[in-house]
């Protein structure tokens, strides 16, 4: 008997059903777990406090403290939202979606060599993901890092590919190149610790390691890499895409990382309790692994 098959094929039941329930009740929840986490003490929340430390050193203790415990609640929510990603029907959400700039897709797509759909890791990501291919003409393709729960992981990428029609392991280069060359959106997020293939590039003034293989990729195909960041605003998810970023055809790598770190920088700083601070993003260092997480 699996009794980890077990485990996992119950909690997924369980959330297949819950996400059923009516969208206000679902997100509520999502809510309640993240102020728990705010109130009992856990090794995510002590990480989400350091990066917001590290990150905004001109906050005072007191904001430091509020920015903490809304990042929590919103990582809570962000749970839900990926719930209702993986398996609610598209009616529950999608009337709550607002997109801007949708057009910067379809001119990069009229090139016919693909399109980097490039973000950074928001709470509301995987809503988002799933309401933009129901939006596209040809759903996008999804990079994906593999879970280590294989049970769980066959769950999602069921769930994934049920609106992403393809999800491409993050090691998987020569499948990318084919995506990109058959004129499809590829989904790229590249602001999580790496510790290969990688520069230390400066993200909100700390030493970060970067992945280099999208300044590499948008070079060796041309590709055009179009931005998008989606936000909670009046309870609604804004999806706002920006013009394609020419530099990460003429650039040198470094400035194309850097040029990136800073776009990300500023969409964060408009609602920094949404991005994924429980996170260690700054776990590979200069001064070694986890010099900044030593303690925690």
């Amino acid at each position: 008997m699996n009794f980890k098959k077990i485990k996992t094929d119950f909690a997924v039941s369980l959330a297949r059903f819950w996400v059923m329930l009516p969208l206000p009740i679902v997100l509520s929840f999502g809510c309640f777990l993240g102020r728990i986490s705010n109130l009992i003490p856990n090794k995510r929340s002590k990480i989400a406090q350091r990066n917001i430390e590290l990150c905004f050193p001109e906050k005072s203790k007191e904001q430091q403290k509020a920015l903490l415990k809304s990042n929590l609640i919103s990582t809570g929510q962000g749970f839900s939202e990926m719930l209702i990603a993986f398996w609610a029907k598209q009616q529950k959400f999608m009337p709550d979606v607002v997109f801007h700039g949708l057009e910067h897709v379809d001119k990069a797509l009229v090139k016919n060599k693909g399109c980097i759909l490039l973000s950074c890791h928001l709470h509301p990501m995987e809503l988002a993901v799933r309401a933009i291919n129901i939006r596209l003409q040809r759903p996008g393709y999804m990079l994906a890092r593999q879970h280590n729960n294989k049970v769980y992981e066959a769950h999602i990428d069921s769930a994934r590919r049920s609106h992403c029609e393809k999800t491409i392991d993050k090691k998987d280069l020569r499948t990318v190149i084919k995506s990109l060359k058959a004129n499809r959106c590829l989904y790229y997020y590249p602001d999580q610790n790496f510790s290969y293939h990688c520069q230390y590039i400066d993200f909100f003034k700390q030493p970060a390691a970067t992945v280099v293989a999208i300044a590499k990729l948008a070079k060796s195909s041309q590709a055009e890499v179009v931005p998008w960041f989606v936000f909670r605003k009046n309870n609604k998810w804004h999806i706002t895409f920006l013009p394609a970023l020419s530099y990460f055809h003429s650039d040198s790598i470094e400035h194309c990382l850097s040029k990136m770190n800073r776009l990300f920088e500023q969409q964060i700083s408009k609602h920094p309790e949404q991005y994924l601070w429980v996170h260690r993003r700054f776990k590979n260092h200069p001064k070694g692994r986890n010099y900044l997480y030593k303690d925690i």
